[in-house]
């Protein structure tokens, strides 16, 4: 499969079929070479479903944020410094999702509280109350 020169990575590509016949289905398989999935994919990191993602599926963005924000608390960080890292590392990519798809308010209120921690006191888990209300 060729079309100006780019070739599909049939390792990373799959077909995912509707309503159609049996047939039809392993037709399409033996030509293109590709293997068959469901929903949910993934597809450039994101859940991709027939219908609304549910929470479970959501808070796979807020484990990933968790993640790169417990990389950046083990690092003596200003507070300027971490907040920097909030607007543009974490904000960027709950704008990625959320310009794809409606995110549940748990998703988003976990969300927050992640950068809320980690901006007023450096580390990912709540120990004292913020200096100002969030």
């Amino acid at each position: 499969m060729s079309v100006q020169g780019f070739k599909a990575n049939l390792q990373k590509s799959q077909m995912v079929f509707g309503r159609c016949l049996q047939e039809l289905q392993l037709q399409c398989l033996q030509i293109t070479r590709l293997h068959e999935s469901n929903f949910p994919l993934k597809y450039l990191g994101i859940p991709i479903s027939a219908s609304r993602l549910t929470k479970i599926e959501c808070r796979t963005l807020a484990k990933k944020i968790l993640a790169r924000v417990h990389t950046w608390a083990t690092r003596s960080t200003s507070f300027a410094g971490r907040a920097m890292l909030t607007n543009s590392i974490v904000f960027g990519m709950f704008n990625y999702w959320a310009s794809i798809f409606l995110l549940p308010t748990e998703v988003i209120e976990r969300i927050t509280q992640i950068c809320r921690n980690y901006l007023w006191s450096g580390i990912k888990e709540f120990q004292r109350v913020p200096h100002i209300s969030w």
